[in-house]
């Protein structure tokens, strides 16, 4: 199935058909959540289905997909969960395509909810949305919020952690990012309009990658 299908589906097992997972992931499938490690020995669609269902039974949670970033090998959504007691929060997913389901996952939940309505797709240059995002690292824009400041003396710097997820169909770019010394893990979605980033969704985990 297509990446945008993936996305769809995927929030589908979560929702309501653990079984989707045997559609959905190679049988090597590894996921990480910047949040917990319950999913770090999480293996392949049967292990999945088994972790899926016993998660449902605990949790009443919806998952919604909303902004995509279609890299073809690899691609990154943004998505919003409501919770059993009614809270609604934010979170982005990148995973890496093999064969047309999801061989390596990534996922993180943001502690809010961004009720801006989503921007509408509109293409740009890969080269310009690659520097774009790497430029956000090293001695980019978050860098830079710690210059002068007593924060100035820390290693701060972010690095990309990966391969960059590029659309230029929909103007959008994705990355995996690691900050300091640490290793700090977090991701970055961003929807860019006329050469520059209109929009930019960013999360952190609590604990460093573990691939």
């Amino acid at each position: 199935m297509d990446n945008e299908k993936l996305m769809t589906v995927w929030c589908r097992m979560w929702n309501e058909d653990p079984a989707l997972a045997h559609d959905l992931m190679t049988d090597e499938c590894v996921q990480w959540s910047g949040n917990t490690t319950g999913l770090d020995a999480v293996v392949g669609p049967r292990e999945q289905e088994e972790f899926v269902t016993a998660y449902r039974a605990e949790h009443v949670n919806v998952f919604t997909p909303r902004v995509l970033v279609d890299g073809g090998d690899r691609f990154a959504y943004l998505w919003d969960v409501r919770t059993a007691d009614g809270r609604v929060l934010t979170g982005v997913d990148v995973n890496v395509v093999r064969d047309g389901r999801v061989h390596e996952n990534w996922t993180f939940v943001g502690e809010r909810h961004d009720g801006q309505a989503d921007p509408e797709p509109e293409a740009a240059d890969r080269a310009v949305l690659e520097d774009l995002a790497l430029g956000w690292t090293g001695d980019g824009p978050v860098a830079d919020r710690f210059r002068g400041t007593a924060a100035d003396d820390l290693d701060l710097a972010v690095t990309a952690h990966r391969e960059v997820v590029v659309d230029p169909d929909r103007g959008r770019v994705a990355l995996l990012r690691t900050t300091g010394e640490d290793a700090v893990s977090g991701v970055d979605l961003f929807a860019v309009r006329e050469g520059r980033v209109a929009r930019a969704w960013s999360l952190t985990g609590v604990r460093p990658f573990r691939y």
